[in-house]
């Protein structure tokens, strides 16, 4: 199972974010299901699920700046559950499918992140989950920037002693 547990955690991340497209504020039920799952299938949970924890409070941070100066406004919360419970599964992908995005050079990480975060919350304003400000390039500008941020203290707490994966849990995937 986790030689597998890459491509799992991927399709489990892609049918949450998938459930909170197409289903919106309904998907509360889905996106605990996956979690679950997720948090089970982690070949890692004694420091899978403090990372998630620990990486939450730094997701909501990211997600608060970018509603009060207004980068983003969600239609009915502030800060949605959905958003929160979707931050809990990308914080289990980062550990699992995403991993290689925290060992890439800091320039094609830097291009990667900034052009990639803001596309999902673009989707999103599109299925009508949030509004974003105009025009276009500067929220990609402006909420890039932040979320690189966001995904750079990630990579500082993933290093943590504590949260480290010990070895023979990492990610990559055996044949």
């Amino acid at each position: 199972m986790r030689q597998y547990s890459v491509i799992i955690n991927f399709v489990l991340f892609q049918s949450a974010w998938f459930a909170v497209f197409f289903l919106k504020h309904q998907s509360i039920p889905v996106l605990l299901l996956v979690i679950g799952i997720m948090a089970v299938v982690s070949p890692n949970k004694k420091r899978d699920v403090p990372f998630v924890i620990c990486g939450l409070g730094i997701g909501i941070l990211v997600e608060l700046i970018a509603t009060s100066i207004n980068v983003i406004q969600y239609i009915k919360d502030p800060i949605p559950i959905w958003l929160v419970l979707l931050w809990c599964a990308l914080l289990f992908s980062f550990r699992e499918s995403l991993s290689k995005l925290f060992t890439l050079p800091i320039k094609l990480r830097l291009l990667l992140v900034w052009l990639g975060a803001p596309a999902s919350y673009y989707a999103g304003q599109q299925a009508g989950l949030l509004n974003t400000i105009e025009p276009v390039w500067a929220f990609w500008l402006v909420y890039g920037g932040l979320w690189y941020c966001g995904f750079e203290a990630l990579r500082y707490i993933d290093k943590h002693p504590k949260l480290m994966r010990e070895k023979g849990t990492s990610s990559s995937v055996s044949t």
